[in-house]
This record gives structure tokens, C-alpha cells and sequence, in this order.
């Protein structure tokens, strides 16, 4: 009988990717690997909205997220598993002229449908914000002006010796009180470990 190995998700985070330079973090699926048998929710790596050939030819599908926290990727992926299994048990390699591709029978195209339903998808995979999905589920993303207030290093000693240790404690401390303002256990903010770092190079700047 056909099955479908989970991937799971080891980090509340891992779903966040932010590059530098670009304006909103990179987008985020569930992908079913038809030949590996496997699903798993990952960001994309690509920037400027390119896939891979075996996304392009079928073989991988990939499901738009939000931006989900560790524990609601896995519970998601969980939730779509048998529909998963019977796509699985329902396409085929074929030969298209030019490629070889992925052909969906019909009850696997009807599965795939159900599962677009499930995570919130609109026709042909179009996304809608969060998808119906609750806050709970989502990563709370913030940005530098909203998580900051100028007053860091005062408040939490930053001096121009300041280990990088001693800023990622900080940092942390930052998102873990940010994450308690609202309904996401999980908070993140883009910039923060350069911003704290800033501080302290303006602080040794003064002092040399």
C-alpha cells in the first residue's frame, strides 16, 4: 500500500527566510515529492519567483502557506497526508514531446483539489492572506521600527565590549516579549541582530 513519509519540522522558525534586500521574506509551500513519496513545508529559495524543473515538470507539487510556525507545518501536513496517498497511488511518467512530466489521474487530481481547499487556496493555487489559517499558526513577523524604540542599549547594557552572545541573548529576550503581545508563540524580527550590532559599533566609535 502506498504511504507518505513526513518531513517534519525540527524549528518553530524554520518556515522564515528573509534575504537581504528584498522587501517581504521568501514565500512558503508544502510540497508533495510525487517519486520520493514524501511531503514537507519549506521556504523558497529562489529569488524573483523561479522553480525548479521537476516543480516546472510536475513531479514536486507545491502548496502555498503562510508563513506557519514549526508545529502548525507538521499538524498541516499531517492533515492532508491521505490526500497525499491517493495522489500517490494515482499519476504517471509520461513522455509530453519535449519532457518527461507528471500526469495526474483523476482521483488524484480530484485529492489535489481537496487539499488546496484545505490550506485555504483559491483557483489554481492563487493565495489569500493567512489562508484562514489563525494567528496562532503564524510566525508574528516585525519589523525593526515596530519591535525597537531606540532606547536598547540602556536598557539592556550594550556597552562597545558587548559579546555576540550577549546580543543574541538579547535579541532573543526582544522576540520572546514581542511573541507574548500577541496570539503567535513565535516572533521574529528582519534586522534586529544587525540593529543590536549597530549600536554597539556606534558605542565603540564613541569610545575610540
Amino acid at each position: 500500500m502506498t504511504d507518505v513519509k513526513i518531513i517534519r519540522c525540527s524549528e518553530p522558525d524554520e518556515l522564515y527566510r528573509h534575504f537581504d534586500g528584498q522587501s517581504e521574506p521568501q514565500g512558503t509551500y508544502i510540497e508533495l515529492d510525487l517519486q520520493q513519496e514524501s511531503l514537507l513545508a519549506d521556504y523558497d529559495a529562489e529569488i524573483g519567483g523561479g522553480s525548479p524543473a521537476a516543480v516546472h515538470h510536475g513531479f514536486e507539487r507545491r502548496y502555498a502557506i503562510p508563513v506557519l510556525i514549526g508545529e502548525a507545518a507538521n499538524r498541516v501536513m499531517e492533515e492532508i497526508a491521505p490526500l497525499a496517498v491517493r495522489m500517490l497511488a494515482d499519476w504517471e511518467e509520461i513522455w509530453d514531446g519535449n519532457n518527461m512530466v507528471a500526469r495526474l489521474g483523476e482521483d488524484a487530481r480530484a485529492a489535489e483539489a481537496e487539499i488546496e481547499e484545505h490550506l485555504g487556496l483559491g483557483y489554481d493555487g492563487q493565495r489569500f492572506e493567512h489562508q484562514g489559517f489563525s494567528d496562532s499558526d503564524l510566525v508574528g513577523l516585525w519589523d525593526i521600527d515596530g519591535a525597537t524604540n531606540g532606547y536598547e542599549a540602556e536598557e539592556y547594557g550594550i556597552t562597545a565590549e558587548t559579546s555576540d552572545e550577549r546580543l543574541d541573548e538579547i535579541a532573543a529576550k526582544i522576540t520572546g516579549d514581542l511573541a507574548e503581545c500577541g496570539e503567535s508563540t513565535v516572533a521574529v524580527v528582519h534586522g534586529l541582530d544587525e540593529y543590536l550590532r549597530g549600536l554597539r559599533a556606534g558605542l565603540a566609535e564613541q569610545s575610540a
